[in-house]
Parts: C-alpha cells; structure tokens; sequence
C-alpha cells in the first residue's frame, strides 16, 4: 500500500524539494541537474521558452513523470514511488478541465463527493466557501456554458482548492484569456494564494504574467535552471545574457574588458559598473534596459552620463505609457530607448542623435 504524502507541522520545510532533478526520453534531455526549494505559501513560478523543460518538470513534481536522476520531496517526505493522487496536491490546467454536464456547484464539489470523506452538509458549505473565495456567490446553479472564460477560471480555481492541497500547480493558467482579462486574473490569483495560504507553482511562458504574481521567478533554457530569484532581481540583475534577454528588452554591447571599460568593435570603449568581478580581457556582455537610456540631439546635452554613444534614429513607436525609439549605431547594429508617456523630444526619424546613461545602470555578464 502507497503512504500518502502529508506535510509536516515544521514551518522551515520547503513545499517542494528538488535535488539534481533530470528527465531524459532516449537521447533527449528535457530537464538536466536541477536543484530548487520552493518554500512553503509563496507563489513561485517556473518561467521560460516552448521545449525549455518547464512542463517537464512540473509534471515530475505532480508524479506524472517520474524521474531519470535526482530526486523529489514534498513537504520534505520523498515522493519517489507516490503516485499523483497520493499526493497533497492539486492541478489546475490551461483548458480547465470543467464537467459541461455539471453545474458550478457540482463542478467544484466534485472531488469532495469522490472522496466520499466528508458529510453532505460539510461539503455544501466547503463548496459555499469556495465559491466566495472567487467571488461566484449565487453562481452555484449555473451551467458552465453560462460562464464567461473569467467566470469558468474561478470555477476551476475554487475546484482545485476546496480539497485543502498543500500545493497547487498551475499550467499556463491564464493562457485561454484576452489580455485585459488576462491582467485582472494575474491579481486575482495572487490574492487568492495569499488568503488561502497555499504555495502556488505555476508553469508559464508569460514575462509580464510570472513578473506580476510571484514572489520568485525560476528562469530556465535548455532544460536547465539559470537563475532563481525575485522578480525585481530577475529583471534589474539577471545572471545572464539568455536571462537579461528573455526578461524585458534589453541592448547589448559585447567586447573584451580593460580597466573599467569594454572595447565594443566599431563603437569604441564603453564605459561599465565596478563590482563585476570579472578579469580584464575577458570578452563580456554589457546588458542595458532601454528606459535607463537618455537621447539627445547632441553629445554635449549628455555630458552628465558617462556613457554615450552616436547614432540616428530609425523608428519611433507609441506604446501608450511609453514611446520607444529605434537607433542604429556607427557599426550597423540595433539600440533602443524608451522614455515615459508620449514622445515630447522633438526628434524625427533620420535625426543624428546619441544616447547616453548612467553605467551603474548597466549589467556586466559573462560570455
């Protein structure tokens, strides 16, 4: 008989442990040496390109995939061998996965009456409780053909929570919405995790999604993990180009260090931030967000900033809370600004201009 997995009353034991976690299928390898602590009630979420091992990894988690190498702990108790419904946790899927044959209210009752654990009553006020939780009082008889794409994510989310899990995993849990719809959901889900004390896992490909909900972001690329931190970390100190790249946008200047600058082929020397700990005469990237960039019609106007480069303008696009200018440098390659609300700058496209910041707004990463 297979023991089900049950979390512990210490506090200090992350919800979900991986140690040197791989997954091949034959000569592919999905998922390679990955290490992680999720901890307990935070709102974590595994973000990175389609066939970067993302989905992988979770379904190792949730056992629908069993390992290669390393291993899985749940609330700190092994989860080698423990299939998925032996497990204290729960799945929320992009489709949702509701009964069409059902109303709202035997959608979200629905495992609770499998498990035929609790009382009638007891499940018709776990299912009221639910409802009010996503905010669906009085939707209980409602067919989920009735439902809005919104109205039918809350179902799912009240299903998934109202058996208690420990952990809820959730993929691409916002991917069938439109966009707005899609902004409103990333804080709804963010204050449901926080008022029903769950840890949260979710899988997604969405910058903008991981950025909002989570308390930390996994970034992966090519089945390994490149950097675990907080978002504000993620996206002002990531830990490598692939990271700074994915993240946000971002220039990038390339060449080797000397003494506090790089040699960038057909632009010069740049200057860079101390604190890198790199060699000079290591070849090194130079990672710059555009709305850290200023632009002016003249070096001179930029004599504040350390670094400044020439260019002429190529593109300017309004985004609505932001305009974004398009450069092409001396040497033929890209570079983008972007400043606040509506372009005020005077500048028109074929316009001679430079750029210039502050270097200790710029990221030094290895090759």
């Amino acid at each position: 008989m297979t023991a089900t997995i049950e979390a512990p009353a210490a506090t200090g034991t992350p919800a979900v442990r991986l140690t040197g976690v791989g997954k091949a299928f034959g000569r592919t390898h999905a998922v390679q040496g990955v290490t992680l602590d999720i901890r307990r009630n935070e709102f974590f979420s595994i973000l990175g390109p389609s066939g970067c091992g993302k989905t992988t990894l979770m379904r190792m988690i949730t056992g629908f995939e069993v390992p290669t190498e390393g291993t899985v702990e749940l609330g700190g108790v092994p989860a080698t061998g423990v299939p998925p419904h032996k497990r204290d946790l729960n799945m929320l899927f992009q489709s949702y996965a509701l009964f069409p044959h059902l109303n709202v209210r035997d959608n979200v009752a629905f495992e609770l009456k499998v498990r035929k654990s609790r009382p009638k009553a007891e499940i018709e006020s776990a299912v009221r409780d639910a409802l009010a939780l996503v905010r669906l009082e009085g939707y209980g008889d409602r067919s989920i053909a009735q439902l809005s794409g919104g109205q039918r994510q809350r179902v799912a989310i009240a299903r998934a929570l109202i058996g208690g899990p420990s952990l809820l995993l959730l993929d691409e849990p916002l991917g069938a919405l439109d966009q707005k719809l899609r902004a409103e959901m990333q804080l709804e889900l963010k204050k449901i995790q926080r008022e029903v004390g769950v840890t949260f896992v979710t899988v997604t490909h969405d910058q903008e999604e991981a950025l909002t909900m989570s308390d930390r972001i996994a970034i992966m690329d090519g089945g390994r993990v490149l950097q675990v931190d907080s978002p504000e970390a993620i996206y002002e100190r990531p830990a490598t180009r692939f990271v700074a790249d994915f993240i946000g946008t971002s220039n990038f200047l390339t060449g080797p260090l000397d003494g506090g600058r790089i040699g960038v082929e057909g632009l010069g020397s740049v200057a860079v931030p101390g604190g890198h700990g790199l060699a000079d005469g290591s070849v090194v990237h130079l990672a710059l967000r555009p709305e850290n960039v200023r632009l002016a019609r003249t070096a001179e106007e930029l004599k504040d900033r350390a670094a400044v480069l020439g260019g002429t303008l190529q593109q300017i696009v309004y985004l609505g809370n932001a305009t974004r200018y398009h450069l092409i440098l001396a040497d033929g390659s890209g570079f983008v600004a972007e400043s606040r609300g509506a372009d005020r700058s005077g500048l028109n496209v074929g316009d001679p201009v430079y750029a210039g910041w502050d270097p200790a707004r710029s990221r030094v990463l290895p090759e």
